[in-house]
């Protein structure tokens, strides 16, 4: 049960910056995305689960991947008033869905064998008429690609990201396409090549694991609990510590009107203001 927290809290890294809490206690996984419909938040749980979540707080299950042996929702997008999901179950058995509004589900591709045993699907987004989706071809060895699925489940490669990791989550800007990748990079996707924007790591920002543009900046989550944007130069500025708030890791982000909303390993849906 979601529970709702009204209180709203200044984060250390920016006085400027608000966090409000819309829900807690929820089965969220770190690499897990977030989506928005409507005016409510659509969060993927450990469970299975896509819940939608109101901003006073009240949750209801719209479908339960798991229980429908589909597999663990990661990537999430909306689509008009659809819900494209990218699940990852113990078979192994991959596939990118579309979930309804009424929970009833449907196969847009099987990605079981371009995943293969040891990889899996993470985040996807939308790109015209058809989706991105990020791909670990083998988590343990780090080899991945990125990939395009038609709205009739044809796929065609894009880019290999191997050099880069594991990808994470994704967002088109412009022509190109920007990947969060295990290593510590954003990667820019133009014409099939794959380029390093900035290296997060390295920089001791973390490793980013979801990406969304939020006032025509890249901005980021990632696994040192932190919310960074990054500039048009690779200039990188910290916007929120989370986990220093004590919501502990960030994961999913999306806009929501001129708002962030944002998802946390500590079961906590966030509402980022400026």
């Amino acid at each position: 049960m979601a529970l709702c927290c009204r209180s709203i809290d200044l984060v250390p890294a920016s006085p400027m910056i608000q966090v409000s809490v819309i829900a807690s206690k929820l089965n969220i996984y770190t690499l897990q995305s977030v989506a928005v419909s409507k005016d409510s938040v659509i969060v993927p749980t450990l469970d299975g689960q896509l819940l939608r979540v109101t901003l006073d707080g009240k949750s209801t299950s719209i479908v339960n991947l798991v229980q429908a042996e589909l597999g663990v929702p990661f990537g999430i997008v909306e689509q008009e008033q659809d819900l494209i999901v990218t699940v990852s179950g113990y078979l192994p058995q991959h596939y990118l869905l579309r979930v309804k509004s009424d929970g009833k589900v449907e196969t847009i591709a099987d990605l079981t064998q371009r995943s293969g045993f040891y990889g899996a699907p993470f985040g996807v987004t939308l790109d015209q008429n058809s989706y991105l989706v990020t791909i670990s071809t083998d988590v343990v060895e780090s080899s991945s690609e990125l990939i395009r699925v038609s709205r009739d489940g044809k796929i065609s490669p894009i880019a290999n990201l191997t050099k880069f990791g594991n990808p994470f989550g994704l967002v088109v800007q412009n022509q190109s396409i920007v990947v969060a990748q295990s290593y510590g990079q954003l990667v820019r996707v133009e014409k099939g090549e794959a380029t390093a924007i900035v290296d997060l790591k390295a920089q001791g920002f973390g490793i980013p694991f979801d990406v969304t543009i939020w006032r025509d900046r890249l901005t980021a989550t990632t696994n040192s609990g932190l919310v960074v944007q990054v500039d048009e130069n690779g200039k990188v500025n910290t916007i929120a510590d989370l986990a220093k708030a004590k919501y502990q890791i960030p994961s999913g982000i999306a806009t929501f009107g001129k708002d962030l909303v944002v998802t946390t390993n500590g079961g906590f849906l966030l509402r980022i203001s400026a």
